[in-house]
């Protein structure tokens, strides 16, 4: 009796395994430089139950919050599905072949970081910041990313040593108005309009890149994968799929577009 009661509960665990190893893994990133809004688990459950639904099959979701721990993931094909917010990451994991592009936020196709100073500032242009101090997201953060790679094709000599870093996109303006920096980057366009409001000025900006990348990986079949594309791009046309996107606090998302992003990765250099 004992044995059997032994051999039912080794069954139970063996099942449980399986079933835990048979789960597609969404993995998310969404910045270092906000703040989130609440567990990823309850955000994203509308989300992963249209999911479910399409494919069949179960799906766990996986905040990862290091950009380092992703890429590495990434690379090791771990996720079967990805939300990721940085571009420069999402664009290396199309590049290598690994994954495959199906959607892009849909107010995120114009993503670009721009250059603020304050009103009496010196400074006119993009060119005038060379030997300044710039306050900036986290080097990380695709908004310096795109800065940067601005900065490079102008020619500027090691860019990031007069870069001053802070986690906050909001915490930029301080810096800049407090004299610790001569000009601060942000992608924020709230940020943005608030310094523009109390007198600040914005002289300049980069060429926009699409951030906020939906991918699958190329182990999931070509059904699997355009399932999921288009149950993405028809989010916002029914009722739960509204529900998904309040809880990624996102309004909808359009088709990849690989000409856009074969450009967007040439001007990140990647």
């Amino acid at each position: 009796m004992l044995f059997k009661k032994i051999f039912f509960l080794a069954i139970l665990v063996l099942a449980g395994r399986l079933a835990s190893a048979q789960e597609m893994i969404l993995a998310v990133n969404e910045g270092v430089t906000y703040q989130d809004g609440g567990p990823i688990s309850e955000r994203y459950k509308p989300l992963i139950d249209l999911l479910e639904k399409e494919l069949k099959h179960p799906i766990k979701v996986q905040a990862v919050d290091h950009y380092s721990d992703f890429e590495a993931g990434l690379n090791a094909e771990r996720y079967d599905l990805v939300f990721i917010h940085p571009a420069q990451i999402g664009l290396r994991a199309v590049k290598s072949g690994k994954y495959i592009g199906l959607a892009t936020a849909r107010d995120f196709t114009d993503y670009h970081a721009r250059v603020m100073v304050k009103k009496d500032s010196q400074l006119k242009s993009i060119e005038d910041l060379r030997g300044k101090k710039i306050g900036v997201p986290a080097l990380e953060s695709i908004t310096t990313v795109m800065f940067t790679a601005n900065l490079n094709e102008l020619g500027f000599r090691n860019p990031s040593a007069f870069f001053t870093p802070t986690r906050y996109q909001d915490a930029v303006p301080f810096m800049v108005e407090n004299g610790f920096v001569d000009a601060g980057v942000t992608a924020s366009g709230a940020v943005v309009k608030d310094w523009v409001a109390k007198g600040g000025r914005v002289i300049a900006e980069t060429k926009p890149i699409p951030i906020k990348q939906f991918l699958a990986s190329r182990k999931l079949s070509p059904d699997q994968r355009e399932r999921v594309r288009a149950l993405m791009l028809k989010l916002s046309d029914t009722e739960q799929g509204k529900a998904a996107l309040k809880g990624i606090d996102m309004k909808g998302f359009v088709p990849w577009n690989d000409e856009v992003m074969a450009d967007a990765a040439k001007r990140l250099g990647l």
